[in-house]
């Protein structure tokens, strides 16, 4: 069955460094300070303590000890930028390298790239998002780029089985009559938009059919690998997400949020710390172990960093001027770090990355022309990357 509703034209234009992405997702701002950017004064670092990684001259808080043996496999980019300071706006420019305007939605980098890479022979979506916060936007693009969501990995996936009540010869008929009334409305009334609807339907269906369905069982998964992670749910999120770019999905979003540390944030800040110190590191382990980490570009984004002074609340306020995101595998340039902030900690400082830099890069490293356009539903041209540039000099 041809798929209608693919590219006539195409944003791939060079052979990729990856074949799929995995971003983790910090929503509420990571502290730069109390994870990756140690090459600060000691007054900003706060009540951090730095300890030495695997590899000499890379130094990390002493709140990611799990990571600290694996920064071999990273590179850290301290020099990031927005101009966004504010949540919701520095989310969604983070997640689609726009800023945020009345007048339109902007498709995330997930929906560009699974639009784009989607062929008839997937039978599993090509842009998934896990856990709690943004659900993955397809913005002006039909919705069937928007992303599959899986709000925990214990309840499974909603409406993915046939109604028990309703037999799979019944299924297959109704199915046929409403081929057939399809057929005769989009000879008659067809627009894009009801197009994009049917082509929704038969996604739907090609989903609830595939073999590869089993992906989403994480007790369907090794032992060995099942070892390398504990019982938590972000950790599991992880696994999954390491499965699904096993079996082909190309961009898999992954949240793990409340980073919003204005109070109490040496209180606070451990236990998530902890979270993502282990989950990460098991993804890592788990992506080297199945041969996948030379082929899928992992990404540790957040929509700006925290402030170089505590507050009087003892916390760490918004700070877009200069904050730290992390990438691994496909052939990034792991072991060191791109970029300084001032040694004060107020700014971005050498290699300064804008946020759509950021993501043309990962739009690049997946064969993707970051300058492709497409065009919104009244018509205005937007690019993949805003004005952004892919950083080649990220890579070996």
């Amino acid at each position: 069955m041809s798929l209608p509703f693919l590219n006539s034209a195409s944003a791939v234009t060079h052979a990729p460094q990856a074949k799929s992405v995995i971003n983790i997702f910090l929503s509420g701002g990571l502290s730069q300070f109390d994870s990756f950017n140690m090459e600060v004064e000691p007054s900003v670092i706060g009540n951090s303590e730095i300890i030495n990684s695997n590899v000499g001259g890379v130094r990390v808080s002493h709140y990611f000890p799990t990571l600290a043996k694996q920064m071999d496999k990273i590179l850290v980019i301290n020099s990031m930028k927005s101009n966004q300071g504010a949540h919701p706006a520095g989310i969604y420019k983070m997640l689609t390298s726009y800023d945020p305007r009345s007048s339109v939605t902007h498709p995330e980098l997930g929906a560009w790239v699974s639009k784009q890479l989607t062929t008839e022979m997937d039978s599993l979506p090509n842009f998934v998002s896990i856990g709690k916060g943004s659900a993955g936007t397809a913005g002006f693009f039909p919705g069937q780029w928007a992303a599959l969501p899986v709000k925990n990995t214990r309840s499974g996936i909603d409406c993915v089985n046939r109604n028990s009540a309703v037999q799979e010869g019944q299924f297959e008929k109704r199915l046929g009559i409403l081929d057939t009334l399809n057929e005769g409305f989009d000879r008659n009334y067809s627009t894009k938009d009801t197009r994009a609807y049917v082509d929704t339907y038969q996604g739907s269906l090609r989903f609830m059919k595939s073999e590869d369905i089993d992906a989403f069982e994480l007790e369907n998964e090794k032992a060995n690998i099942v070892r390398l992670y504990d019982k938590q749910e972000f950790s599991r999120s992880c696994m999954l997400a390491g499965r699904l770019v096993e079996r082909g999905v190309r961009y898999v979003k992954v949240e793990l949020g409340g980073w919003d540390y204005h109070d109490n944030i040496y209180g606070e800040l451990p236990a998530n710390a902890s979270k993502l110190d282990k989950g990460l590191a098991s993804l890592l382990a788990h992506l080297s172990q199945k041969g996948l980490l030379e082929t899928t570009l992992v990404v540790v984004s957040t929509e700006f960093g925290r402030k170089p002074g505590v507050n009087p609340n003892k916390g760490r306020d918004h700070h877009p001027d200069g904050f730290t995101c992390l990438m691994a595998g496909a052939g990034v340039k792991a072991g060191q770090i791109y970029g300084t902030t001032t040694k004060d900690g107020q700014s971005a400082a050498d290699d300064v990355l804008e946020v759509s830099d950021f993501n043309a890069t990962i739009a690049w490293a997946l064969g993707i022309d970051p300058a492709f356009e497409e065009k919104s539903t009244s018509g205005r041209p937007f690019k993949l990357a805003n004005r952004g540039k892919a950083r080649k000099e990220l890579f070996v």
